[in-house]
């Protein structure tokens, strides 16, 4: 009886250490990441959930039959979920892993990340006896009263991802604990094992190729690794060819059927002695996509379904618009500001001396203007410009003269063609303004916009009001109370019966200031 008991214990220790010691490589692997490390729980967005079925040296009485369920998704913004169960059965013995885990994701660039992922677990290990095959007439006791022996484990895993532009590598330690497992016939202790995986994915037109390496170590059973290359064709199949220390071949295809639905095969062959006498191992793999993000990120196996290319479409042109818009305001601004230095040009160049006309009045032929500004330049110092006020703007339009002084027009404030955009060379005129208020508190600032004729009545005064109302936010921006500052728009009056033209176009869309009597 004695020696049965003892029996029985070899054989499931050297079950268990068999398995614990064995990293199985699977072929879903390229499919399903989070297979690879539960840090990749999250991170391309998705909520995706895999099925898979693998059965182990078909052919072979007691080879293992392994169903695994693994579901991820994304969580808050930095943070990922991952639920992971697998029930592997191998003759009278079975085992029952089942996890849940939690990734945070760093985000250094667009291009660079680092994930960590915990993944706390409980692990149910039994055999059953009511199959164990006795020899002798009578049955042994201990096998009719044990209907099976069996231990329930806590355990931990810890995963890693670094993720930089195509390059991916991977840490996982399944069995970060590793506590001892206690039968009622004795205590086992189970190896600790580390699995890597390094891949890059390099592009080429709708082809993506992958390189993938697999290492596993254990502290008791050594090292194992896996070679693999990964072809994948317009985001929607792929397959894979791979190779293990163990001697196994695998080859391994897959498609996305759609948006939501994805399927894997892997077959392997082993070389060994042991591995010609089956039938090779097959695994089955189906993924569905729950939810997907709204850009896509690699690694995924699910493919964007046409009304996700459409609505990206959608929004590239929504996106285009948009530029196009900002810079058409842009052109417009710029245009706005050319043509008030070609006016300030002009009448710089009308009070230039000149042999044959008075050194006063605007000039139309600009070649000329250039030539006299030469020949002015090689004869005589240039005067200094007249920065006081132009003899139409004297005596602007004052809404209240009992309570405001006579206006003063800005020289270099100017806005945008058509709209109320002001210049940043506008800034330091206004900041004049901004000092005398700093400088007396109970000074107080009407400002006057004007318009020229361009436009209705009631769109030059918006527009007036609008210009003046920015200049005022600009003052205040700068720490003047609002109440200090008041606001007129003026539309577009005309002043002094002036005739608009080109040249002077500019003094019609002035801007001018009154202070408190």
């Amino acid at each position: 009886m004695i020696k049965k008991i003892f029996l029985v214990s070899v054989i499931i220790a050297s079950t268990l250490s068999a398995i614990a010691q064995d990293y199985s490589f699977w072929g879903q692997s390229y499919a399903n990441r989070f297979s690879v490390s539960p840090a990749f729980a999250g991170l391309n967005g998705n909520s995706e959930a895999f099925l898979s079925s693998r059965r182990n040296m078909v052919g072979i009485d007691g080879g293992s039959k392994v169903m695994r369920l693994d579901v991820n998704g994304n969580m808050l913004q930095n943070s990922g979920f991952g639920v992971t169960i697998i029930n592997d059965k191998s003759g009278n013995y079975s085992n029952l892993y089942s996890s849940i885990s939690y990734a945070y994701h760093v985000k250094f660039s667009d291009d660079a990340s680092l994930s960590f992922a915990l993944s706390p677990a409980l692990v149910r290990y039994s055999y059953n006896l009511t199959n164990a095959k006795t020899y002798g007439s009578q049955v042994d006791p201990i096998f009719q009263n044990e209907a099976g022996l069996s231990a329930t484990n806590f355990d931990a895993g810890f995963g890693l991802v670094f993720k930089w532009t195509n390059l991916l590598f991977s840490v996982n330690i399944p069995r970060t604990i590793c506590l001892d497992t206690k039968f009622v016939n004795g205590v086992y202790n189970f190896d600790r094992v580390f699995n890597g995986e390094l891949s890059y994915a390099i592009e080429s037109g709708k082809f993506l190729i992958e390189p993938i390496a697999d290492i596993s170590f254990a502290q008791k059973g050594g090292l194992d690794w896996r070679g693999a290359l990964a072809a994948k064709y317009n985001q929607r199949a792929w397959i894979m060819a791979s190779y293990s220390s163990q001697g196994w071949i695998g080859i391994g295809a897959g498609f996305a059927a759609g948006s939501r639905i994805a399927v894997n095969y892997q077959y392997e062959i082993g070389s060994t002695d042991l591995a010609k006498n089956c039938f090779g191992t097959h695994e089955i793999t189906v993924g569905f996509r729950i939810s997907k993000s709204n850009n896509r990120i690699e690694p995924t196996a699910f493919a964007d379904d046409e009304n996700s290319t459409s609505n990206t479409i959608i929004q590239t042109k929504n996106d285009n618009s948009d530029l196009e818009r900002k810079l058409q305001e842009e052109i417009e601004m710029r245009d706005s500001e050319i043509k008030r230095l070609e006016n300030m040009i002009q009448e710089y160049n009308s009070k230039l001396p000149n042999d044959n006309e008075p050194n006063t009045g605007l000039r139309n032929n600009r070649g000329n203007n250039t030539e006299s500004v030469a020949q002015t330049n090689t004869e005589q110092p240039l005067p200094q410009i007249d920065d006081s006020p132009r003899e139409h703007e004297v005596g602007g339009v004052n809404p209240d003269p009992g309570k405001w002084q006579d206006p003063i027009p800005f020289h270099s404030v100017n806005f945008g063609y058509s709209n109320d955009k002001l210049f940043s060379s506008s800034n330091s005129e206004i900041d004049k303004c901004v000092k005398s208020l700093n400088e007396s508190s109970s000074q107080q600032i009407l400002i006057l916009a004007y318009t020229d004729e361009m436009g209705s009545d009631d769109f030059c005064l918006k527009l007036s009001q609008q210009r003046a109302e920015a200049i005022k936010t600009y003052i205040t921006s700068k720490g003047v109370s609002a109440n200090r500052v008041f606001t007129k728009g003026m539309g577009r009056k005309m002043f002094n019966g002036a005739e608009i033209t080109p040249e002077n176009r500019i003094d019609f869309n002035r801007v001018e200031y009154c202070w408190s009597k």
